[in-house]
């Protein structure tokens, strides 16, 4: 939750920024929980996405997902055992 002294500020907290960045949504094709860019989701236009876990430059097209694959946005209260380790890796 955004306080008024953030605002004021200026000042966002690393996990802000992130929920900022990227939402998590189930994906039913491979039964994980991905990190998907909020930008990709926002563009109505669009209907396959491609999940964090293959930001870094190769174009997987079998971890395509569908707009219709995926869950409605989750929480910090999701099964976590069902995170994909590659999109929720700790940058270093």
């Amino acid at each position: 939750m955004t306080t008024v002294s953030d605002e004021v500020t200026g000042e966002r907290s690393p996990a802000m920024i992130e929920r900022g960045l990227f939402a998590v949504h189930f994906w039913a094709g491979d039964t994980r929980n991905h990190r998907y860019p909020r930008a990709q989701l926002q563009d109505e236009a669009r209907d396959t996405f491609s999940p964090g876990c293959t930001r870094d430059g190769v174009v997987i097209p079998a971890r395509w997902a569908f707009r219709s694959e995926l869950s409605q946005e989750l929480g910090d209260d999701r099964d976590k055992a069902q995170d994909c380790r590659a999109c929720f890796r700790r940058p270093r």
